[in-house]
């Protein structure tokens, strides 16, 4: 099956059955089918850098963490329990390395990657250039916002708002209790308003 074909078929998929779908993509993981690896790249390198991006705020950075991040997917399979979904399993390995590097203090200013659907807006054909241009400036100015949150609300609103994962979920990956994340993601939405608002034309 086309690389392409298996991506799109993964994405559509009801829970149940990409659980299914993953399971057996990690038994090959397991058995070293260098295939399984290529499908690992194919099917979640796009959706992991999009997220470093606005993690990192630098591009290169953001690059670096995704590499990292389907190597050790790949060479830690062993330890993967399947407590949670694979994907889950590997944000949880990006997110430690992107805090690694946030406390270094290695991060630079740099083109931010627009989440997927804003993208899509975008590049309506049915917009007008004038529209596009619009969408343009504000998918940059909430990118840009988000990026520029202190580190414990952009994490939060990345995972909530951008990657979809549950309340319980983000609990679970970045080891904080639910009522916290809630609060987290309450006080970055009034940050949130209050950048963009301050940031209007």
């Amino acid at each position: 099956m086309a690389l392409t074909a298996v991506r799109e078929l993964s994405f559509g998929m009801h829970q149940e059955a990409r659980l299914a779908f993953e399971n057996a993509l990690v038994g090959r993981l397991r058995a070293g089918q260098e295939a399984a690896a290529d499908e690992l790249v194919h099917l979640y390198a796009d959706r992991l850098l999009r997220a470093a991006s606005l993690l990192l705020n630098d591009r290169h950075l953001a690059e670096d963490a995704v590499q990292e991040t389907l190597l050790a997917t790949v060479t830690r399979i062993g330890q993967f329990r399947g407590e949670s979904s694979l994907y889950s399993w590997m944000y949880s390995i990006m997110l430690r390395w992107c805090r690694r590097q946030q406390r270094r203090r290695l991060i630079d200013s740099s083109l931010i990657l627009l989440p997927s659907e804003e993208l899509a807006n975008i590049a309506d054909e049915n917009t007008s250039a004038e529209a596009q241009w619009d969408n343009m400036q504000r998918s940059s100015r909430v990118s840009r916002a988000v990026s520029n949150l202190p580190q414990a609300y952009c994490e939060v609103v990345v995972l909530f708002y951008h990657e979809e994962f549950s309340i319980a979920e983000i609990s679970r990956m970045t080891g904080k209790p639910e009522g916290t994340i809630k609060s987290l993601l309450h006080r970055a939405r009034q940050k949130l308003t209050e950048a963009l608002e301050g940031d209007e034309p």
